[in-house]
């Protein structure tokens, strides 16, 4: 039923002659920071941006995220020491890499990367 909402929303804006918005205008509507990946949550980050936590691989970034999915571990890599293979001394090098990350974040862009908009 919304495939078809939106179908004949598209067919009658097309007979009406209204153009489809440019990428420039696509992103200017985006609220900010919202294409921005977030490399510095650990409990959003997919398990592609987890691989590059240390001592994680493939099998620990799934694991994290079916832990994070099936259990509703949030909290950050402290609340990871319930999947096996992840212990404290793994803890201390996660939180140290996302420390670091986010002080380079900030020391890039002091002002903030998803800093609100200011209205025209």
């Amino acid at each position: 039923m919304y495939v078809l909402a939106g179908w004949l929303l598209a067919a009658a804006q097309l007979e009406r002659g209204v153009a489809a918005p440019d990428e420039q205008e696509f992103r200017a509507r985006m609220p900010a920071g919202a294409l921005a990946a977030d490399d510095t949550d650990p409990d959003r980050m997919s398990p592609r941006l987890l691989r590059g936590l240390p001592a994680i691989g493939p099998a620990r970034a799934l694991a994290i995220a079916r832990a994070r999915w099936e259990l509703g571990l949030t909290g950050g890599p402290e609340s990871w020491e319930a999947i096996p293979g992840i212990g404290p001394e793994t803890v201390r090098a996660i939180r140290a890499a996302l420390e670091s990350r986010k002080a380079a974040r900030k020391a890039s862009d002091p002002v903030g990367w998803c800093a609100p908009a200011r209205a025209p």
